[in-house]
């Protein structure tokens, strides 16, 4: 999901906007509301309250979330799978797929709002040695899914980075601007040490705006560090750098014995939702012993060609 607001500050809300307006001393400046910048602030910093809660919305699916602990932590596998013939590039990978795995499994059981910054390691873990196992298993799958076709999560939601975005003139950007490695909010600047966070680049988005990239180290829960600008710091203008539409990817559930995975191959006009998929389902026991249950879907085409990622890191192990 993006996020594309404007700063503002939870409390400063439209309702206490109103009640100072009836004020002589607040009235004159009321009139600077109807100026169109400050208009784009108050409709960005709205928008940005909306999606919040929308997202927390779409979320009440079942009257036991947000009651406590997610039920996806109990119980997890928690068999070890040595990864020594992983290139630490490929390890970092699938790392990332596995963070993602997690925060769409938190996802269906609690609100963005009562996750937190760092995904749960035990689960990222239990994920990752799962993939990690399916990945070293002799199954003549895998060459299609790791080399043919590069099977990765599809980058939604995020976990790697994030960009602010601030006008020109901010003074938040001012040292940013003097080449120092700070901003110049100092709450800002306890948030990127808390999580280890690494301004990358200040970029020129637009005639208005400038925004500033932080990526993480390790991938983390973007949408909760989203949340924890906007109430902790007031920042909602926000992008969450996910890409639109659809494609290939990973799916994974929890069964009686272990974990289900899925990799799927999409294809067709997927602007919105893929219509073609073609699809490997692995099981994972609680050992982790590894079997493979089967593809099927439609007929992958041959000109389909691999992501350029297949080529800068190739998923392939040592020897």
């Amino acid at each position: 999901m993006r996020i594309f607001t404007a700063l503002i500050r939870p409390k400063f809300t439209l309702y206490r906007l109103y009640q100072k307006s009836q004020t002589k001393k607040y009235a004159p400046s009321m009139l600077n509301l109807l100026k169109p910048r400050t208009l784009s602030k108050l409709v960005c910093g709205a928008l940005c309250m909306l999606s919040l809660s929308s997202t927390a919305f779409a979320q009440r699916n079942n009257k036991a979330k947000d009651l406590g602990s997610p039920k996806i932590l109990e119980n997890l596998p928690t068999f070890f799978v040595d990864d020594a013939v992983f290139p630490a590039y490929l390890k970092q990978i699938y790392k990332v797929d596995a963070t993602r795995l997690a925060v769409r499994l938190l996802n269906k059981e609690q609100r963005v709002t009562k996750q937190t910054v760092r995904v749960p390691e035990e689960l990222v873990k239990s994920i990752y040695n799962a993939l990690i196992a399916v990945r070293v298993s002799d199954y003549g799958a895998i060459d299609s899914i790791a080399k043919m076709y590069y099977v990765r999560t599809f980058a939604q939601p995020s976990v790697e980075s994030i960009v602010l975005l601030f006008e020109h003139d901010d003074p938040i950007l001012d040292p940013i601007k003097q080449r120092k490695d700070s901003t110049g909010n100092a709450g800002v600047n306890r948030i990127i040490k808390e999580h280890n966070l690494v301004m990358s680049k200040l970029s020129y988005m637009d005639e208005e705006r400038s925004g500033l990239v932080l990526q993480s180290r390790e991938p983390i829960n973007i949408g909760a560090l989203t949340h924890k600008l906007f109430m902790e710091e007031g920042i909602g203008c926000i992008d969450e750098k996910t890409p639109w539409g659809d494609g290939n990817d990973i799916s994974i559930d929890r069964s009686k014995t272990g974990w289900e995975i899925t990799y799927s191959v999409k294809f067709g006009n997927c602007q919105n939702q893929c219509p073609k998929s073609y699809n490997w389902k692995f099981a994972v026991s609680e050992g982790g012993e590894v079997t493979y249950l089967g593809g099927a879907g439609d007929i992958i085409p041959t000109f389909l060609a691999t992501s350029a990622a297949s080529k800068k890191f190739p998923d392939v192990l040592k020897k």
